[in-house]
C-alpha cells in the first residue's frame, strides 16, 4: 500500500524532466548545426562525406570479417556441417500421452 508522504515526487516527473531535457539538447543541437551550416556553407559538404567515410569503413569492415570466416572455412578442409537442431530429435517418438490428475 502507498503511504501518502508529502515528500514524495509525482510518479511521471522525473520521466517528464528526462524527456524534456532530451528535447532541449535535440533541438539546441539542430539549431546550432543549421547556424554553423549557414556560417560555412562547406560543412555540409563535410558532413556528407564524413557519413560516406563511416558507411564506406563499417562495409569494408564486415567485408574482411565475411573474408575470414570463409577462409577459415576453406582451411578447415572438410564441408561444413548443417546447424543441428538444439532438442533431441532422436528417440522413441510417443503417439499417444498419459495425463495423471491427483486429486485430494
Amino acid at each position: 500500500m502507498f503511504e501518502h508522504n508529502s515528500n514524495n515526487k509525482d510518479i511521471f516527473e522525473e520521466g517528464y524532466k528526462s524527456l524534456q531535457r532530451g528535447l532541449w539538447v535535440f533541438g539546441g543541437s539542430l539549431v546550432v548545426l543549421a547556424v554553423l551550416i549557414f556560417m560555412f556553407p562547406a560543412l555540409i559538404g563535410y558532413i556528407f562525406a564524413a557519413f560516406i567515410l563511416f558507411a564506406g569503413t563499417a562495409i569494408l569492415a564486415v567485408g574482411w570479417k565475411v573474408w575470414r570466416f570463409k577462409k577459415r572455412l576453406e582451411s578447415s578442409g572438410k564441408e561444413p556441417e548443417p546447424f543441428k537442431a538444439s532438442f533431441r530429435t532422436e528417440g522413441p517418438h510417443y503417439s499417444r500421452r498419459r495425463i495423471f490428475v491427483v486429486m485430494k
